[in-house]
């Protein structure tokens, strides 16, 4: 086990290396938005995110990398007939396999797509990552809506991204869930940078004393600092914008929700005038996240779990 721990530290600081030309400040900046369980409204919030950027002028797509259960397609009622793997056995283009979503945005579901990489040959990988290129020219910010949980898969593809935001509820379980997947991740890469958003809250003070906790706790036992992004507090109307398969920035956009999303959207493009964003873009992403694949399934071979 330790040496798969050091062996993926090695892959995660090799990344660190790479596209630190002036090919990354053009690159997309690529966001893993996940959560440590179910519930907690992250692909919800991931759509209606997208919406958000897309409004203040961002090219915004979101790749659904939930295995199991793709909700973004359902939550917005278009139902892809591509995902990514077509575009992996090289069947379909990946402007094929992308769709038009609302408010300006596109997707692309990923369904056994990525999970496909564990398996890839080098030479599959590289005309996988030349037909990516596309999207690396005509997106500012890339959204990897990643399944819910603590699992392998989702923590590799939060360390293959440039920033993870980690989305809980002010429940005991929702927090605990999301502080294991936070150490887990931190404990291979000290770097990984997460952006915490407290959902679903009661109230100001309690969102406020939750972001509060959580970041003073992560700083204490885990020596990181991580990014208190904001909150949405609970909002009916939230509810209804599900049941309707209408985002609620679009289909209630005067609401409490709507308006505390597009202020976190706001923070989110202020926060690279203030910091420096690694900028690795969609094709780093790929060669990464199949490296840290491969390297879980070389140790199962040998005996490790």
């Amino acid at each position: 086990m330790t040496d798969q721990a050091e062996k993926l530290r090695q892959i995660v600081k090799s990344l660190k290396e790479q596209r630190l030309s002036a090919e990354n400040a053009v690159a997309p900046r690529i966001v893993t938005v996940t959560s440590g369980k179910g519930g907690v409204g992250k692909t919800n919030f991931t759509i209606n995110f997208a919406i958000a950027l897309s409004e203040l002028g961002q090219r915004v797509i979101i790749i659904d990398a939930d295995f199991g259960l793709a909700n973004v397609d359902v939550m917005l009622g278009i139902v892809p007939r591509y995902d990514l793997s077509y575009v992996i056995r090289q069947e379909k283009t990946i402007e094929q396999v992308t769709s038009d979503g609302p408010g300006g945005i596109k997707f692309l579901s990923g369904g056994a797509g990525l999970w496909e990489l564990v398996n890839i040959n080098p030479e599959k990988l590289e005309s996988l990552i030349q037909s990516l290129d596309i999207l690396e020219k005509s997106y500012d910010i890339i959204l990897i809506d990643t399944g819910a949980g603590i699992s392998d898969k989702v923590i590799r593809m939060v360390l293959a991204a440039n920033e993870t935001i980690l989305i809980t509820t002010p429940e005991p379980t929702s927090i605990t869930d999301a502080y294991v997947l936070a150490k887990m991740s931190l404990a291979i890469n000290k770097a990984t940078r997460f952006r915490l958003i407290i959902n679903k809250a009661e109230s100001r003070q309690e969102a406020e004393l939750m972001l509060s906790k959580f970041t003073g706790v992560v700083r204490k036992f885990l020596n990181t600092e991580i990014e208190a992004m904001g909150y949405i507090l609970y909002d009916a109307s939230v509810g209804r914008s599900i049941k309707e398969q209408m985002p609620y920035v679009l289909g209630y956009p005067k609401s409490l929700a709507a308006r505390q999303i597009k202020d976190i959207a706001r923070l989110f493009i202020k926060v690279e005038e203030n910091q420096v964003i690694i900028r690795r873009g969609l094709r780093g992403y790929i060669q990464v996240l199949a490296g840290l694949w491969n390297v879980r399934r070389e140790f199962v071979s040998k005996g490790y779990k």
